[in-house]
């Protein structure tokens, strides 16, 4: 079983990792993950916002390098003297390994989970933007009709009103599934394996095993070592940890106060808009 090791996880915008883990530095891109075993390793060079691992070579051979830009300066250079460190010393006059030969590369594809979350974020930027599209044209028509203050209210204050009810119908959808999956689901114990932050926040990894024998991961604010998972039979991806009623009043109360702040913030846009378009109000259009 892997160890937790002190030594700082490297991170870059394009989501490619660099992590020290059982005698190895483990470099994984979105497509493929990169194993070097110590023993590889010649040096660590932290270059400002790059970390270089270099790689042992033959005498007269070029060493390769494998290396991460884009990371955190003061990461890179704790990362960097904690490795060299944990280099097994060589023998003195000892001719040097072929790094290249014991690195260890393996491609990687999309497990199902993050296929269904890439679709999920592809279907989200086409909602953003066609919700964006409709209010932007709305604006514009509007503007062009003479009512500028309407088509900047429009603009402003109708995606806000379309993300509130966007996140009501998420509420109402989960729940849903906080009652249905509890009831007719399969409940099972999930085991936290580490830490996320999504949307800023900070919330549990955790790990439970669907009844195929398929490991699964979900997310989870403010929970042990342990959590239930309840999870659908026929869709196992989708989960849920059960609440309490205390939690679920207050996802019914956000949930409420969402649809109904959302119907106003649209009603009221409509109507403006409507009264731009038919009496020219407010603003100096036709009358």
């Amino acid at each position: 079983m892997p160890t937790t090791s002190p030594i700082p996880v490297l991170r870059n915008s394009l989501g490619a990792t660099l992590r020290y883990e059982d005698g190895a530095l483990v470099l994984r891109r979105p497509d493929e993950e990169v194993r070097i075993p110590l023993p590889a390793v010649a040096r660590i060079r932290a270059e400002g916002r790059t970390l270089a691992v270099e790689l042992t070579a033959r005498a007269g051979a070029a060493p390769a390098v494998h290396a991460l830009a884009d990371v955190s300066e003061a990461a890179a250079a704790l990362f960097a003297d904690a490795v060299t460190a944990n280099l097994p010393e060589r023998a003195a006059g000892a001719e040097p390994v072929d790094g290249s030969a014991l690195v260890v590369v393996r491609v990687l594809t999309e497990t199902p989970d993050e296929e269904r979350r890439r679709r999920g974020r592809r279907r989200t930027r086409i909602g953003l933007v066609s919700v964006g599209s409709v209010f932007f044209a709305l604006a514009l028509a509007v503007g062009i009709h003479g009512q500028w203050i309407v088509a900047l209210l429009t603009l402003l204050v109708g995606p806000v009103g379309a993300a509130s009810l966007a996140y009501a119908r998420m509420g109402v959808e989960d729940l849903y599934l906080q009652w249905y999956l509890p009831r007719d689901g399969i409940t099972v114990q999930a085991r936290q394996v580490g830490h996320s932050r999504i949307m800023g926040g900070g919330f549990g990894t955790y790990v439970y095993t669907d009844l195929h024998g398929e490991k699964r991961t979900l997310h989870h604010r403010g929970g042990g070592p342990t959590v239930e998972a309840a999870y659908h039979p026929d869709k196992p991806h989708i989960v849920r940890v059960p609440e309490s009623r205390g939690e679920k009043a207050g996802s019914v109360a956000v949930t409420m106060f969402l649809v109904l702040f959302g119907l106003v913030v649209e009603s009221a846009n409509a109507y403006l808009l409507y009264e731009a378009f038919v009496n020219g109000y407010p603003g100096y259009g036709p009358t």
